[in-house]
């Protein structure tokens, strides 16, 4: 072979397969080839920039920077760093709750992106609307149109007529009976009472407020109409009670179906978001673990989903031995967050790696189907902090794949996934 063609034949391999020996010495090339090395150089250059650019790519590092302008071998790449980007962003925007956020122009994935933004557009807008209906049934019972109505012995309100100098009741009717022997009951509702007609002094109107009273240890709630009267010649107060408990146990119901995952029972990702979001914009101390269920999809497809479904749970229960204080949130599939105050990095690390443990131990029971494992990263938040939520939650998320690579060999040969 040519001396020369030999020459560039060593440079071009080693432009492909050991880029840092490879090295270009025009000096070594006749004259009518120095402008070709010149370009063999600049091909190197862009080479190695697609290639660098190639590898943030494939690690979702998508703040890396782009290669040159004159770099046209880098253009697939660039197209595809902007879609990522703008996908990140719209993702991004539907954790915040916009679900009108569309994708066109990657397949497959477009249309689950899109059912999956429209299902949850759907289920946001029924429960908000049967919040509100709820609300306003609430609402409905915290007001009276007819006072005069409302003050009789049959009513289910509970009824009092209370003089403002004394504070001896001077009426009252057959239901607030049944509370006079409650020893916790009374007691309470007689101090709000006396604080109510201080407030009312110098007034004529009615007013509402809301009082909340322990009965043996459980809640009660009120919404109560407030006004001043003559009775019986004796400047008064009237205070009409509506029990509005059951009212308030529906939306507290309907707001925790709206923030719980409906098969683990814990925080789903929405609540986990806006708390991440609360947290950081509080400038709070805290921990961000991110948890991810190995080899779930291998059970899925060799088990069925309902035995995924159980594996699942069974990390679940681990993950709920973390701590009380811990706020565990299923952010969909086999993905965890854990957001915990008072925890530094070390004590939490070790913590989860003992609960990792005592997963690992379900693999000695002879019935065992499958290998049970779960990887985790450890994010420490402080109160300087300045990467948004989505960025501490990569930042959690890539140090867990450091970690599942890191104990790869650990797990059961045949489950692993791609």
């Amino acid at each position: 072979m040519d001396p020369v063609a030999e020459y560039l034949f060593e440079y071009l391999r080693d432009v492909l397969y050991d880029p840092a020996r490879a090295n270009m010495d025009l000096e070594r090339l006749p004259e009518d080839f120095k402008e070709f090395g010149q370009g063999l150089e600049f091909f190197t250059e862009c080479v190695s920039e697609v290639r660098t650019f190639a590898k943030f790519l494939a690690k979702g590092e998508l703040n890396c920077p782009a290669p040159s302008l004159d770099n046209e071998l880098a253009a697939p790449l660039k197209a595809l760093h902007a879609t990522l980007k703008h996908l990140t962003w719209q993702t991004q925007q539907v954790a915040k709750g916009d679900y009108h956020q569309h994708v066109d122009y990657l397949g497959e994935f477009a249309v689950a992106f899109n059912t999956m933004t429209k299902q949850l557009e759907q289920r946001h807008v029924a429960l908000a609307r049967e919040i509100e209906l709820s609300r306003q049934k609430t609402r409905a019972l915290e007001q009276s149109n007819d006072l005069f109505e409302m003050v009789t012995r049959d009513s289910e309100q509970w009824i009092a007529v209370v003089e403002r100098d004394t504070g001896e009741w001077l009426f009252y009717n057959y239901p607030v009976t049944q509370i006079l022997a409650a020893e916790d009951f009374l007691p309470q509702l007689k101090r709000w009472m006396s604080a109510e007609i201080n407030e009312t002094e110098g007034s004529a109107s009615s007013r509402t407020a809301e009082i909340e009273m322990a009965d043996n240890g459980m809640a009660q709630y009120f919404s109560a109409i407030i006004r001043p009267i003559i009775w019986r010649e004796k400047p008064s107060v009237v205070f009409v009670l509506s029990d509005v408990s059951a009212a308030r146990a529906h939306i507290r119901e309907l707001e925790n179906t709206a923030y719980r995952d409906t098969l683990t029972r814990q925080y789903n990702r929405h609540f986990g978001m806006r708390l991440l979001d609360q947290w950081t914009t509080e400038k709070r101390s805290f921990m961000l673990c991110f948890v991810d269920i190995d080899n779930l999809k291998y059970v899925n497809d060799k088990f069925g989903h309902n035995e995924g479904d159980k594996y699942i749970l069974s990390v679940t229960a681990v993950l709920r031995g973390f701590s009380p204080d811990i706020t565990i949130c299923r952010l969909g599939g086999d993905e965890f967050m854990l957001l915990a105050e008072g925890w530094d990095e070390e004590r939490a690390n070790k913590h989860l790696e003992s609960l990792r443990m005592r997963l690992l131990k379900r693999n000695e029971d002879p019935d065992a189907q499958y290998f049970h494992s779960m990887s985790y990263g450890v994010v420490a938040v402080s109160g300087d902090n300045t990467l948004s939520p989505s960025e501490l939650l990569a930042k959690a998320d890539e140090m867990m794949y450091h970690y599942k690579r890191a104990h790869k060999l650990e797990r059961a040969p045949g489950t692993e996934e791609s």
